[in-house]
């Protein structure tokens, strides 16, 4: 840990500062440096304790959700079709027994009458229950197992060639969609395992092989930040075009009044040219001031100093302006 001085020494106090320095303050300084790291290093101790957590409960749920697929399996693809064959066999078996019985019965009464009526000598042998069934597997006659025949064992799988189709068909399929939806998902990168690979991970896990791959390489997720991506694009494009459209209006204002300003400033140029064929004639006003000087409405500007005919002028000028813009308006 950096004490008080190294650091003051490092943000560029000299020594001869440091040493100037109230002690009670190097100490204070010292107390919340200790504070301050002893509550990060809390912070980072509770930050890797809750990671740690986070793996073990992911962990531990990847592995009870293992568990229940695997006894999902045993009980659907072992135990159930046992316990139906198993049922259908013992119903089987009892029918059997019963016909045989029967059967046995009826031989046996028509024997006993055979003897009787001397068709058949009393001392020919009786018939009596072996000890043990035979042993041996049944074959048929090319010589192969025959699965599911009585003597064999229960639940033999059986495989017709369009069950073998079927199956090379679903792999083939799946190699394809892996291959496609992971250069989809990733922008054109190739596939980091081998298919053999992910169809043993698969089974390991007691997973269907596209559930598996698209767990193991985040397909929802990446799938997700591609329509976020493609949501962001299509908006960014909406919105350059409405401010197109935008600027459009406005630059179509500013030419509208700029032609405006334009043709006002024409027409205020062309009333005050020296051009005869181009100026707006006006009457002269010396008579309509010679008239107010007269009726006392103006000054008379002999009779005027300075500063009055200064004064005077000016407000002539301005009136003149503001009669021009307004008729100019």
């Amino acid at each position: 840990m950096a004490t008080v001085a190294e650091i003051l020494r490092a943000s560029g106090f000299t020594d001869e500062q440091i040493s100037a320095l109230d002690a009670r303050a190097i100490t204070a300084f010292s107390g919340v440096l200790t504070t301050a790291e002893s509550a990060q290093a809390d912070a980072v101790a509770k930050a890797a304790k809750a990671e740690q957590d986070y793996q073990a409960a992911k962990t531990a749920k990847e592995a009870a959700e293992l568990q229940d697929r695997s006894n999902k399996e045993f009980w659907d693809n072992t135990v159930n079709p046992n316990l139906t064959e198993w049922d259908a066999k013992l119903k089987a078996a009892d029918t059997a027994r019963v016909n045989a019985e029967a059967l046995a019965e009826f031989y046996k009464k028509q024997n006993e009458g055979a003897r009787t009526a001397g068709f058949v000598p009393a001392e020919a042998p009786q018939f009596t229950i072996p000890a043990a069934l035979p042993n041996g597997t049944p074959r048929a006659a090319n010589g192969q197992y025959v699965p599911n025949a009585p003597g064999s064992t229960p639940g033999s799988p059986t495989f017709t060639m369009e069950q073998i189709d079927q199956r090379l068909g679903n792999g083939i399929s799946n190699v394809g969609w892996a291959m496609q939806e992971y250069q989809r998902l990733t922008g054109g990168q190739f596939l980091p395992d081998s298919f053999d690979k992910l169809s043993e991970e698969a089974t390991q896990n007691k997973l269907p092989f596209r559930d598996y791959v698209s767990r193991k390489y985040n397909f929802s997720q990446r799938q997700q930040e591609i329509q976020q991506r493609l949501q962001q694009e299509h908006d960014a494009k909406v919105a350059a075009e409405r401010d197109a459209v935008k600027d459009a209006e406005w630059k179509a204002k500013l030419a509208e009044r700029e032609t405006e300003f334009a043709a006002k400033e024409k027409t205020w140029a062309e009333r005050n040219a020296n051009n005869p064929d181009q100026r707006v004639v006006v009457s002269s006003r010396i008579p309509e001031l010679q008239r107010k000087v007269e009726t006392k409405d103006l000054p008379d500007p002999l009779m005027m100093n300075e500063n009055q005919r200064r004064a005077n002028t000016a407000k002539m000028i301005r009136d003149t302006i503001a009669e021009k813009d307004h008729a100019a308006a």
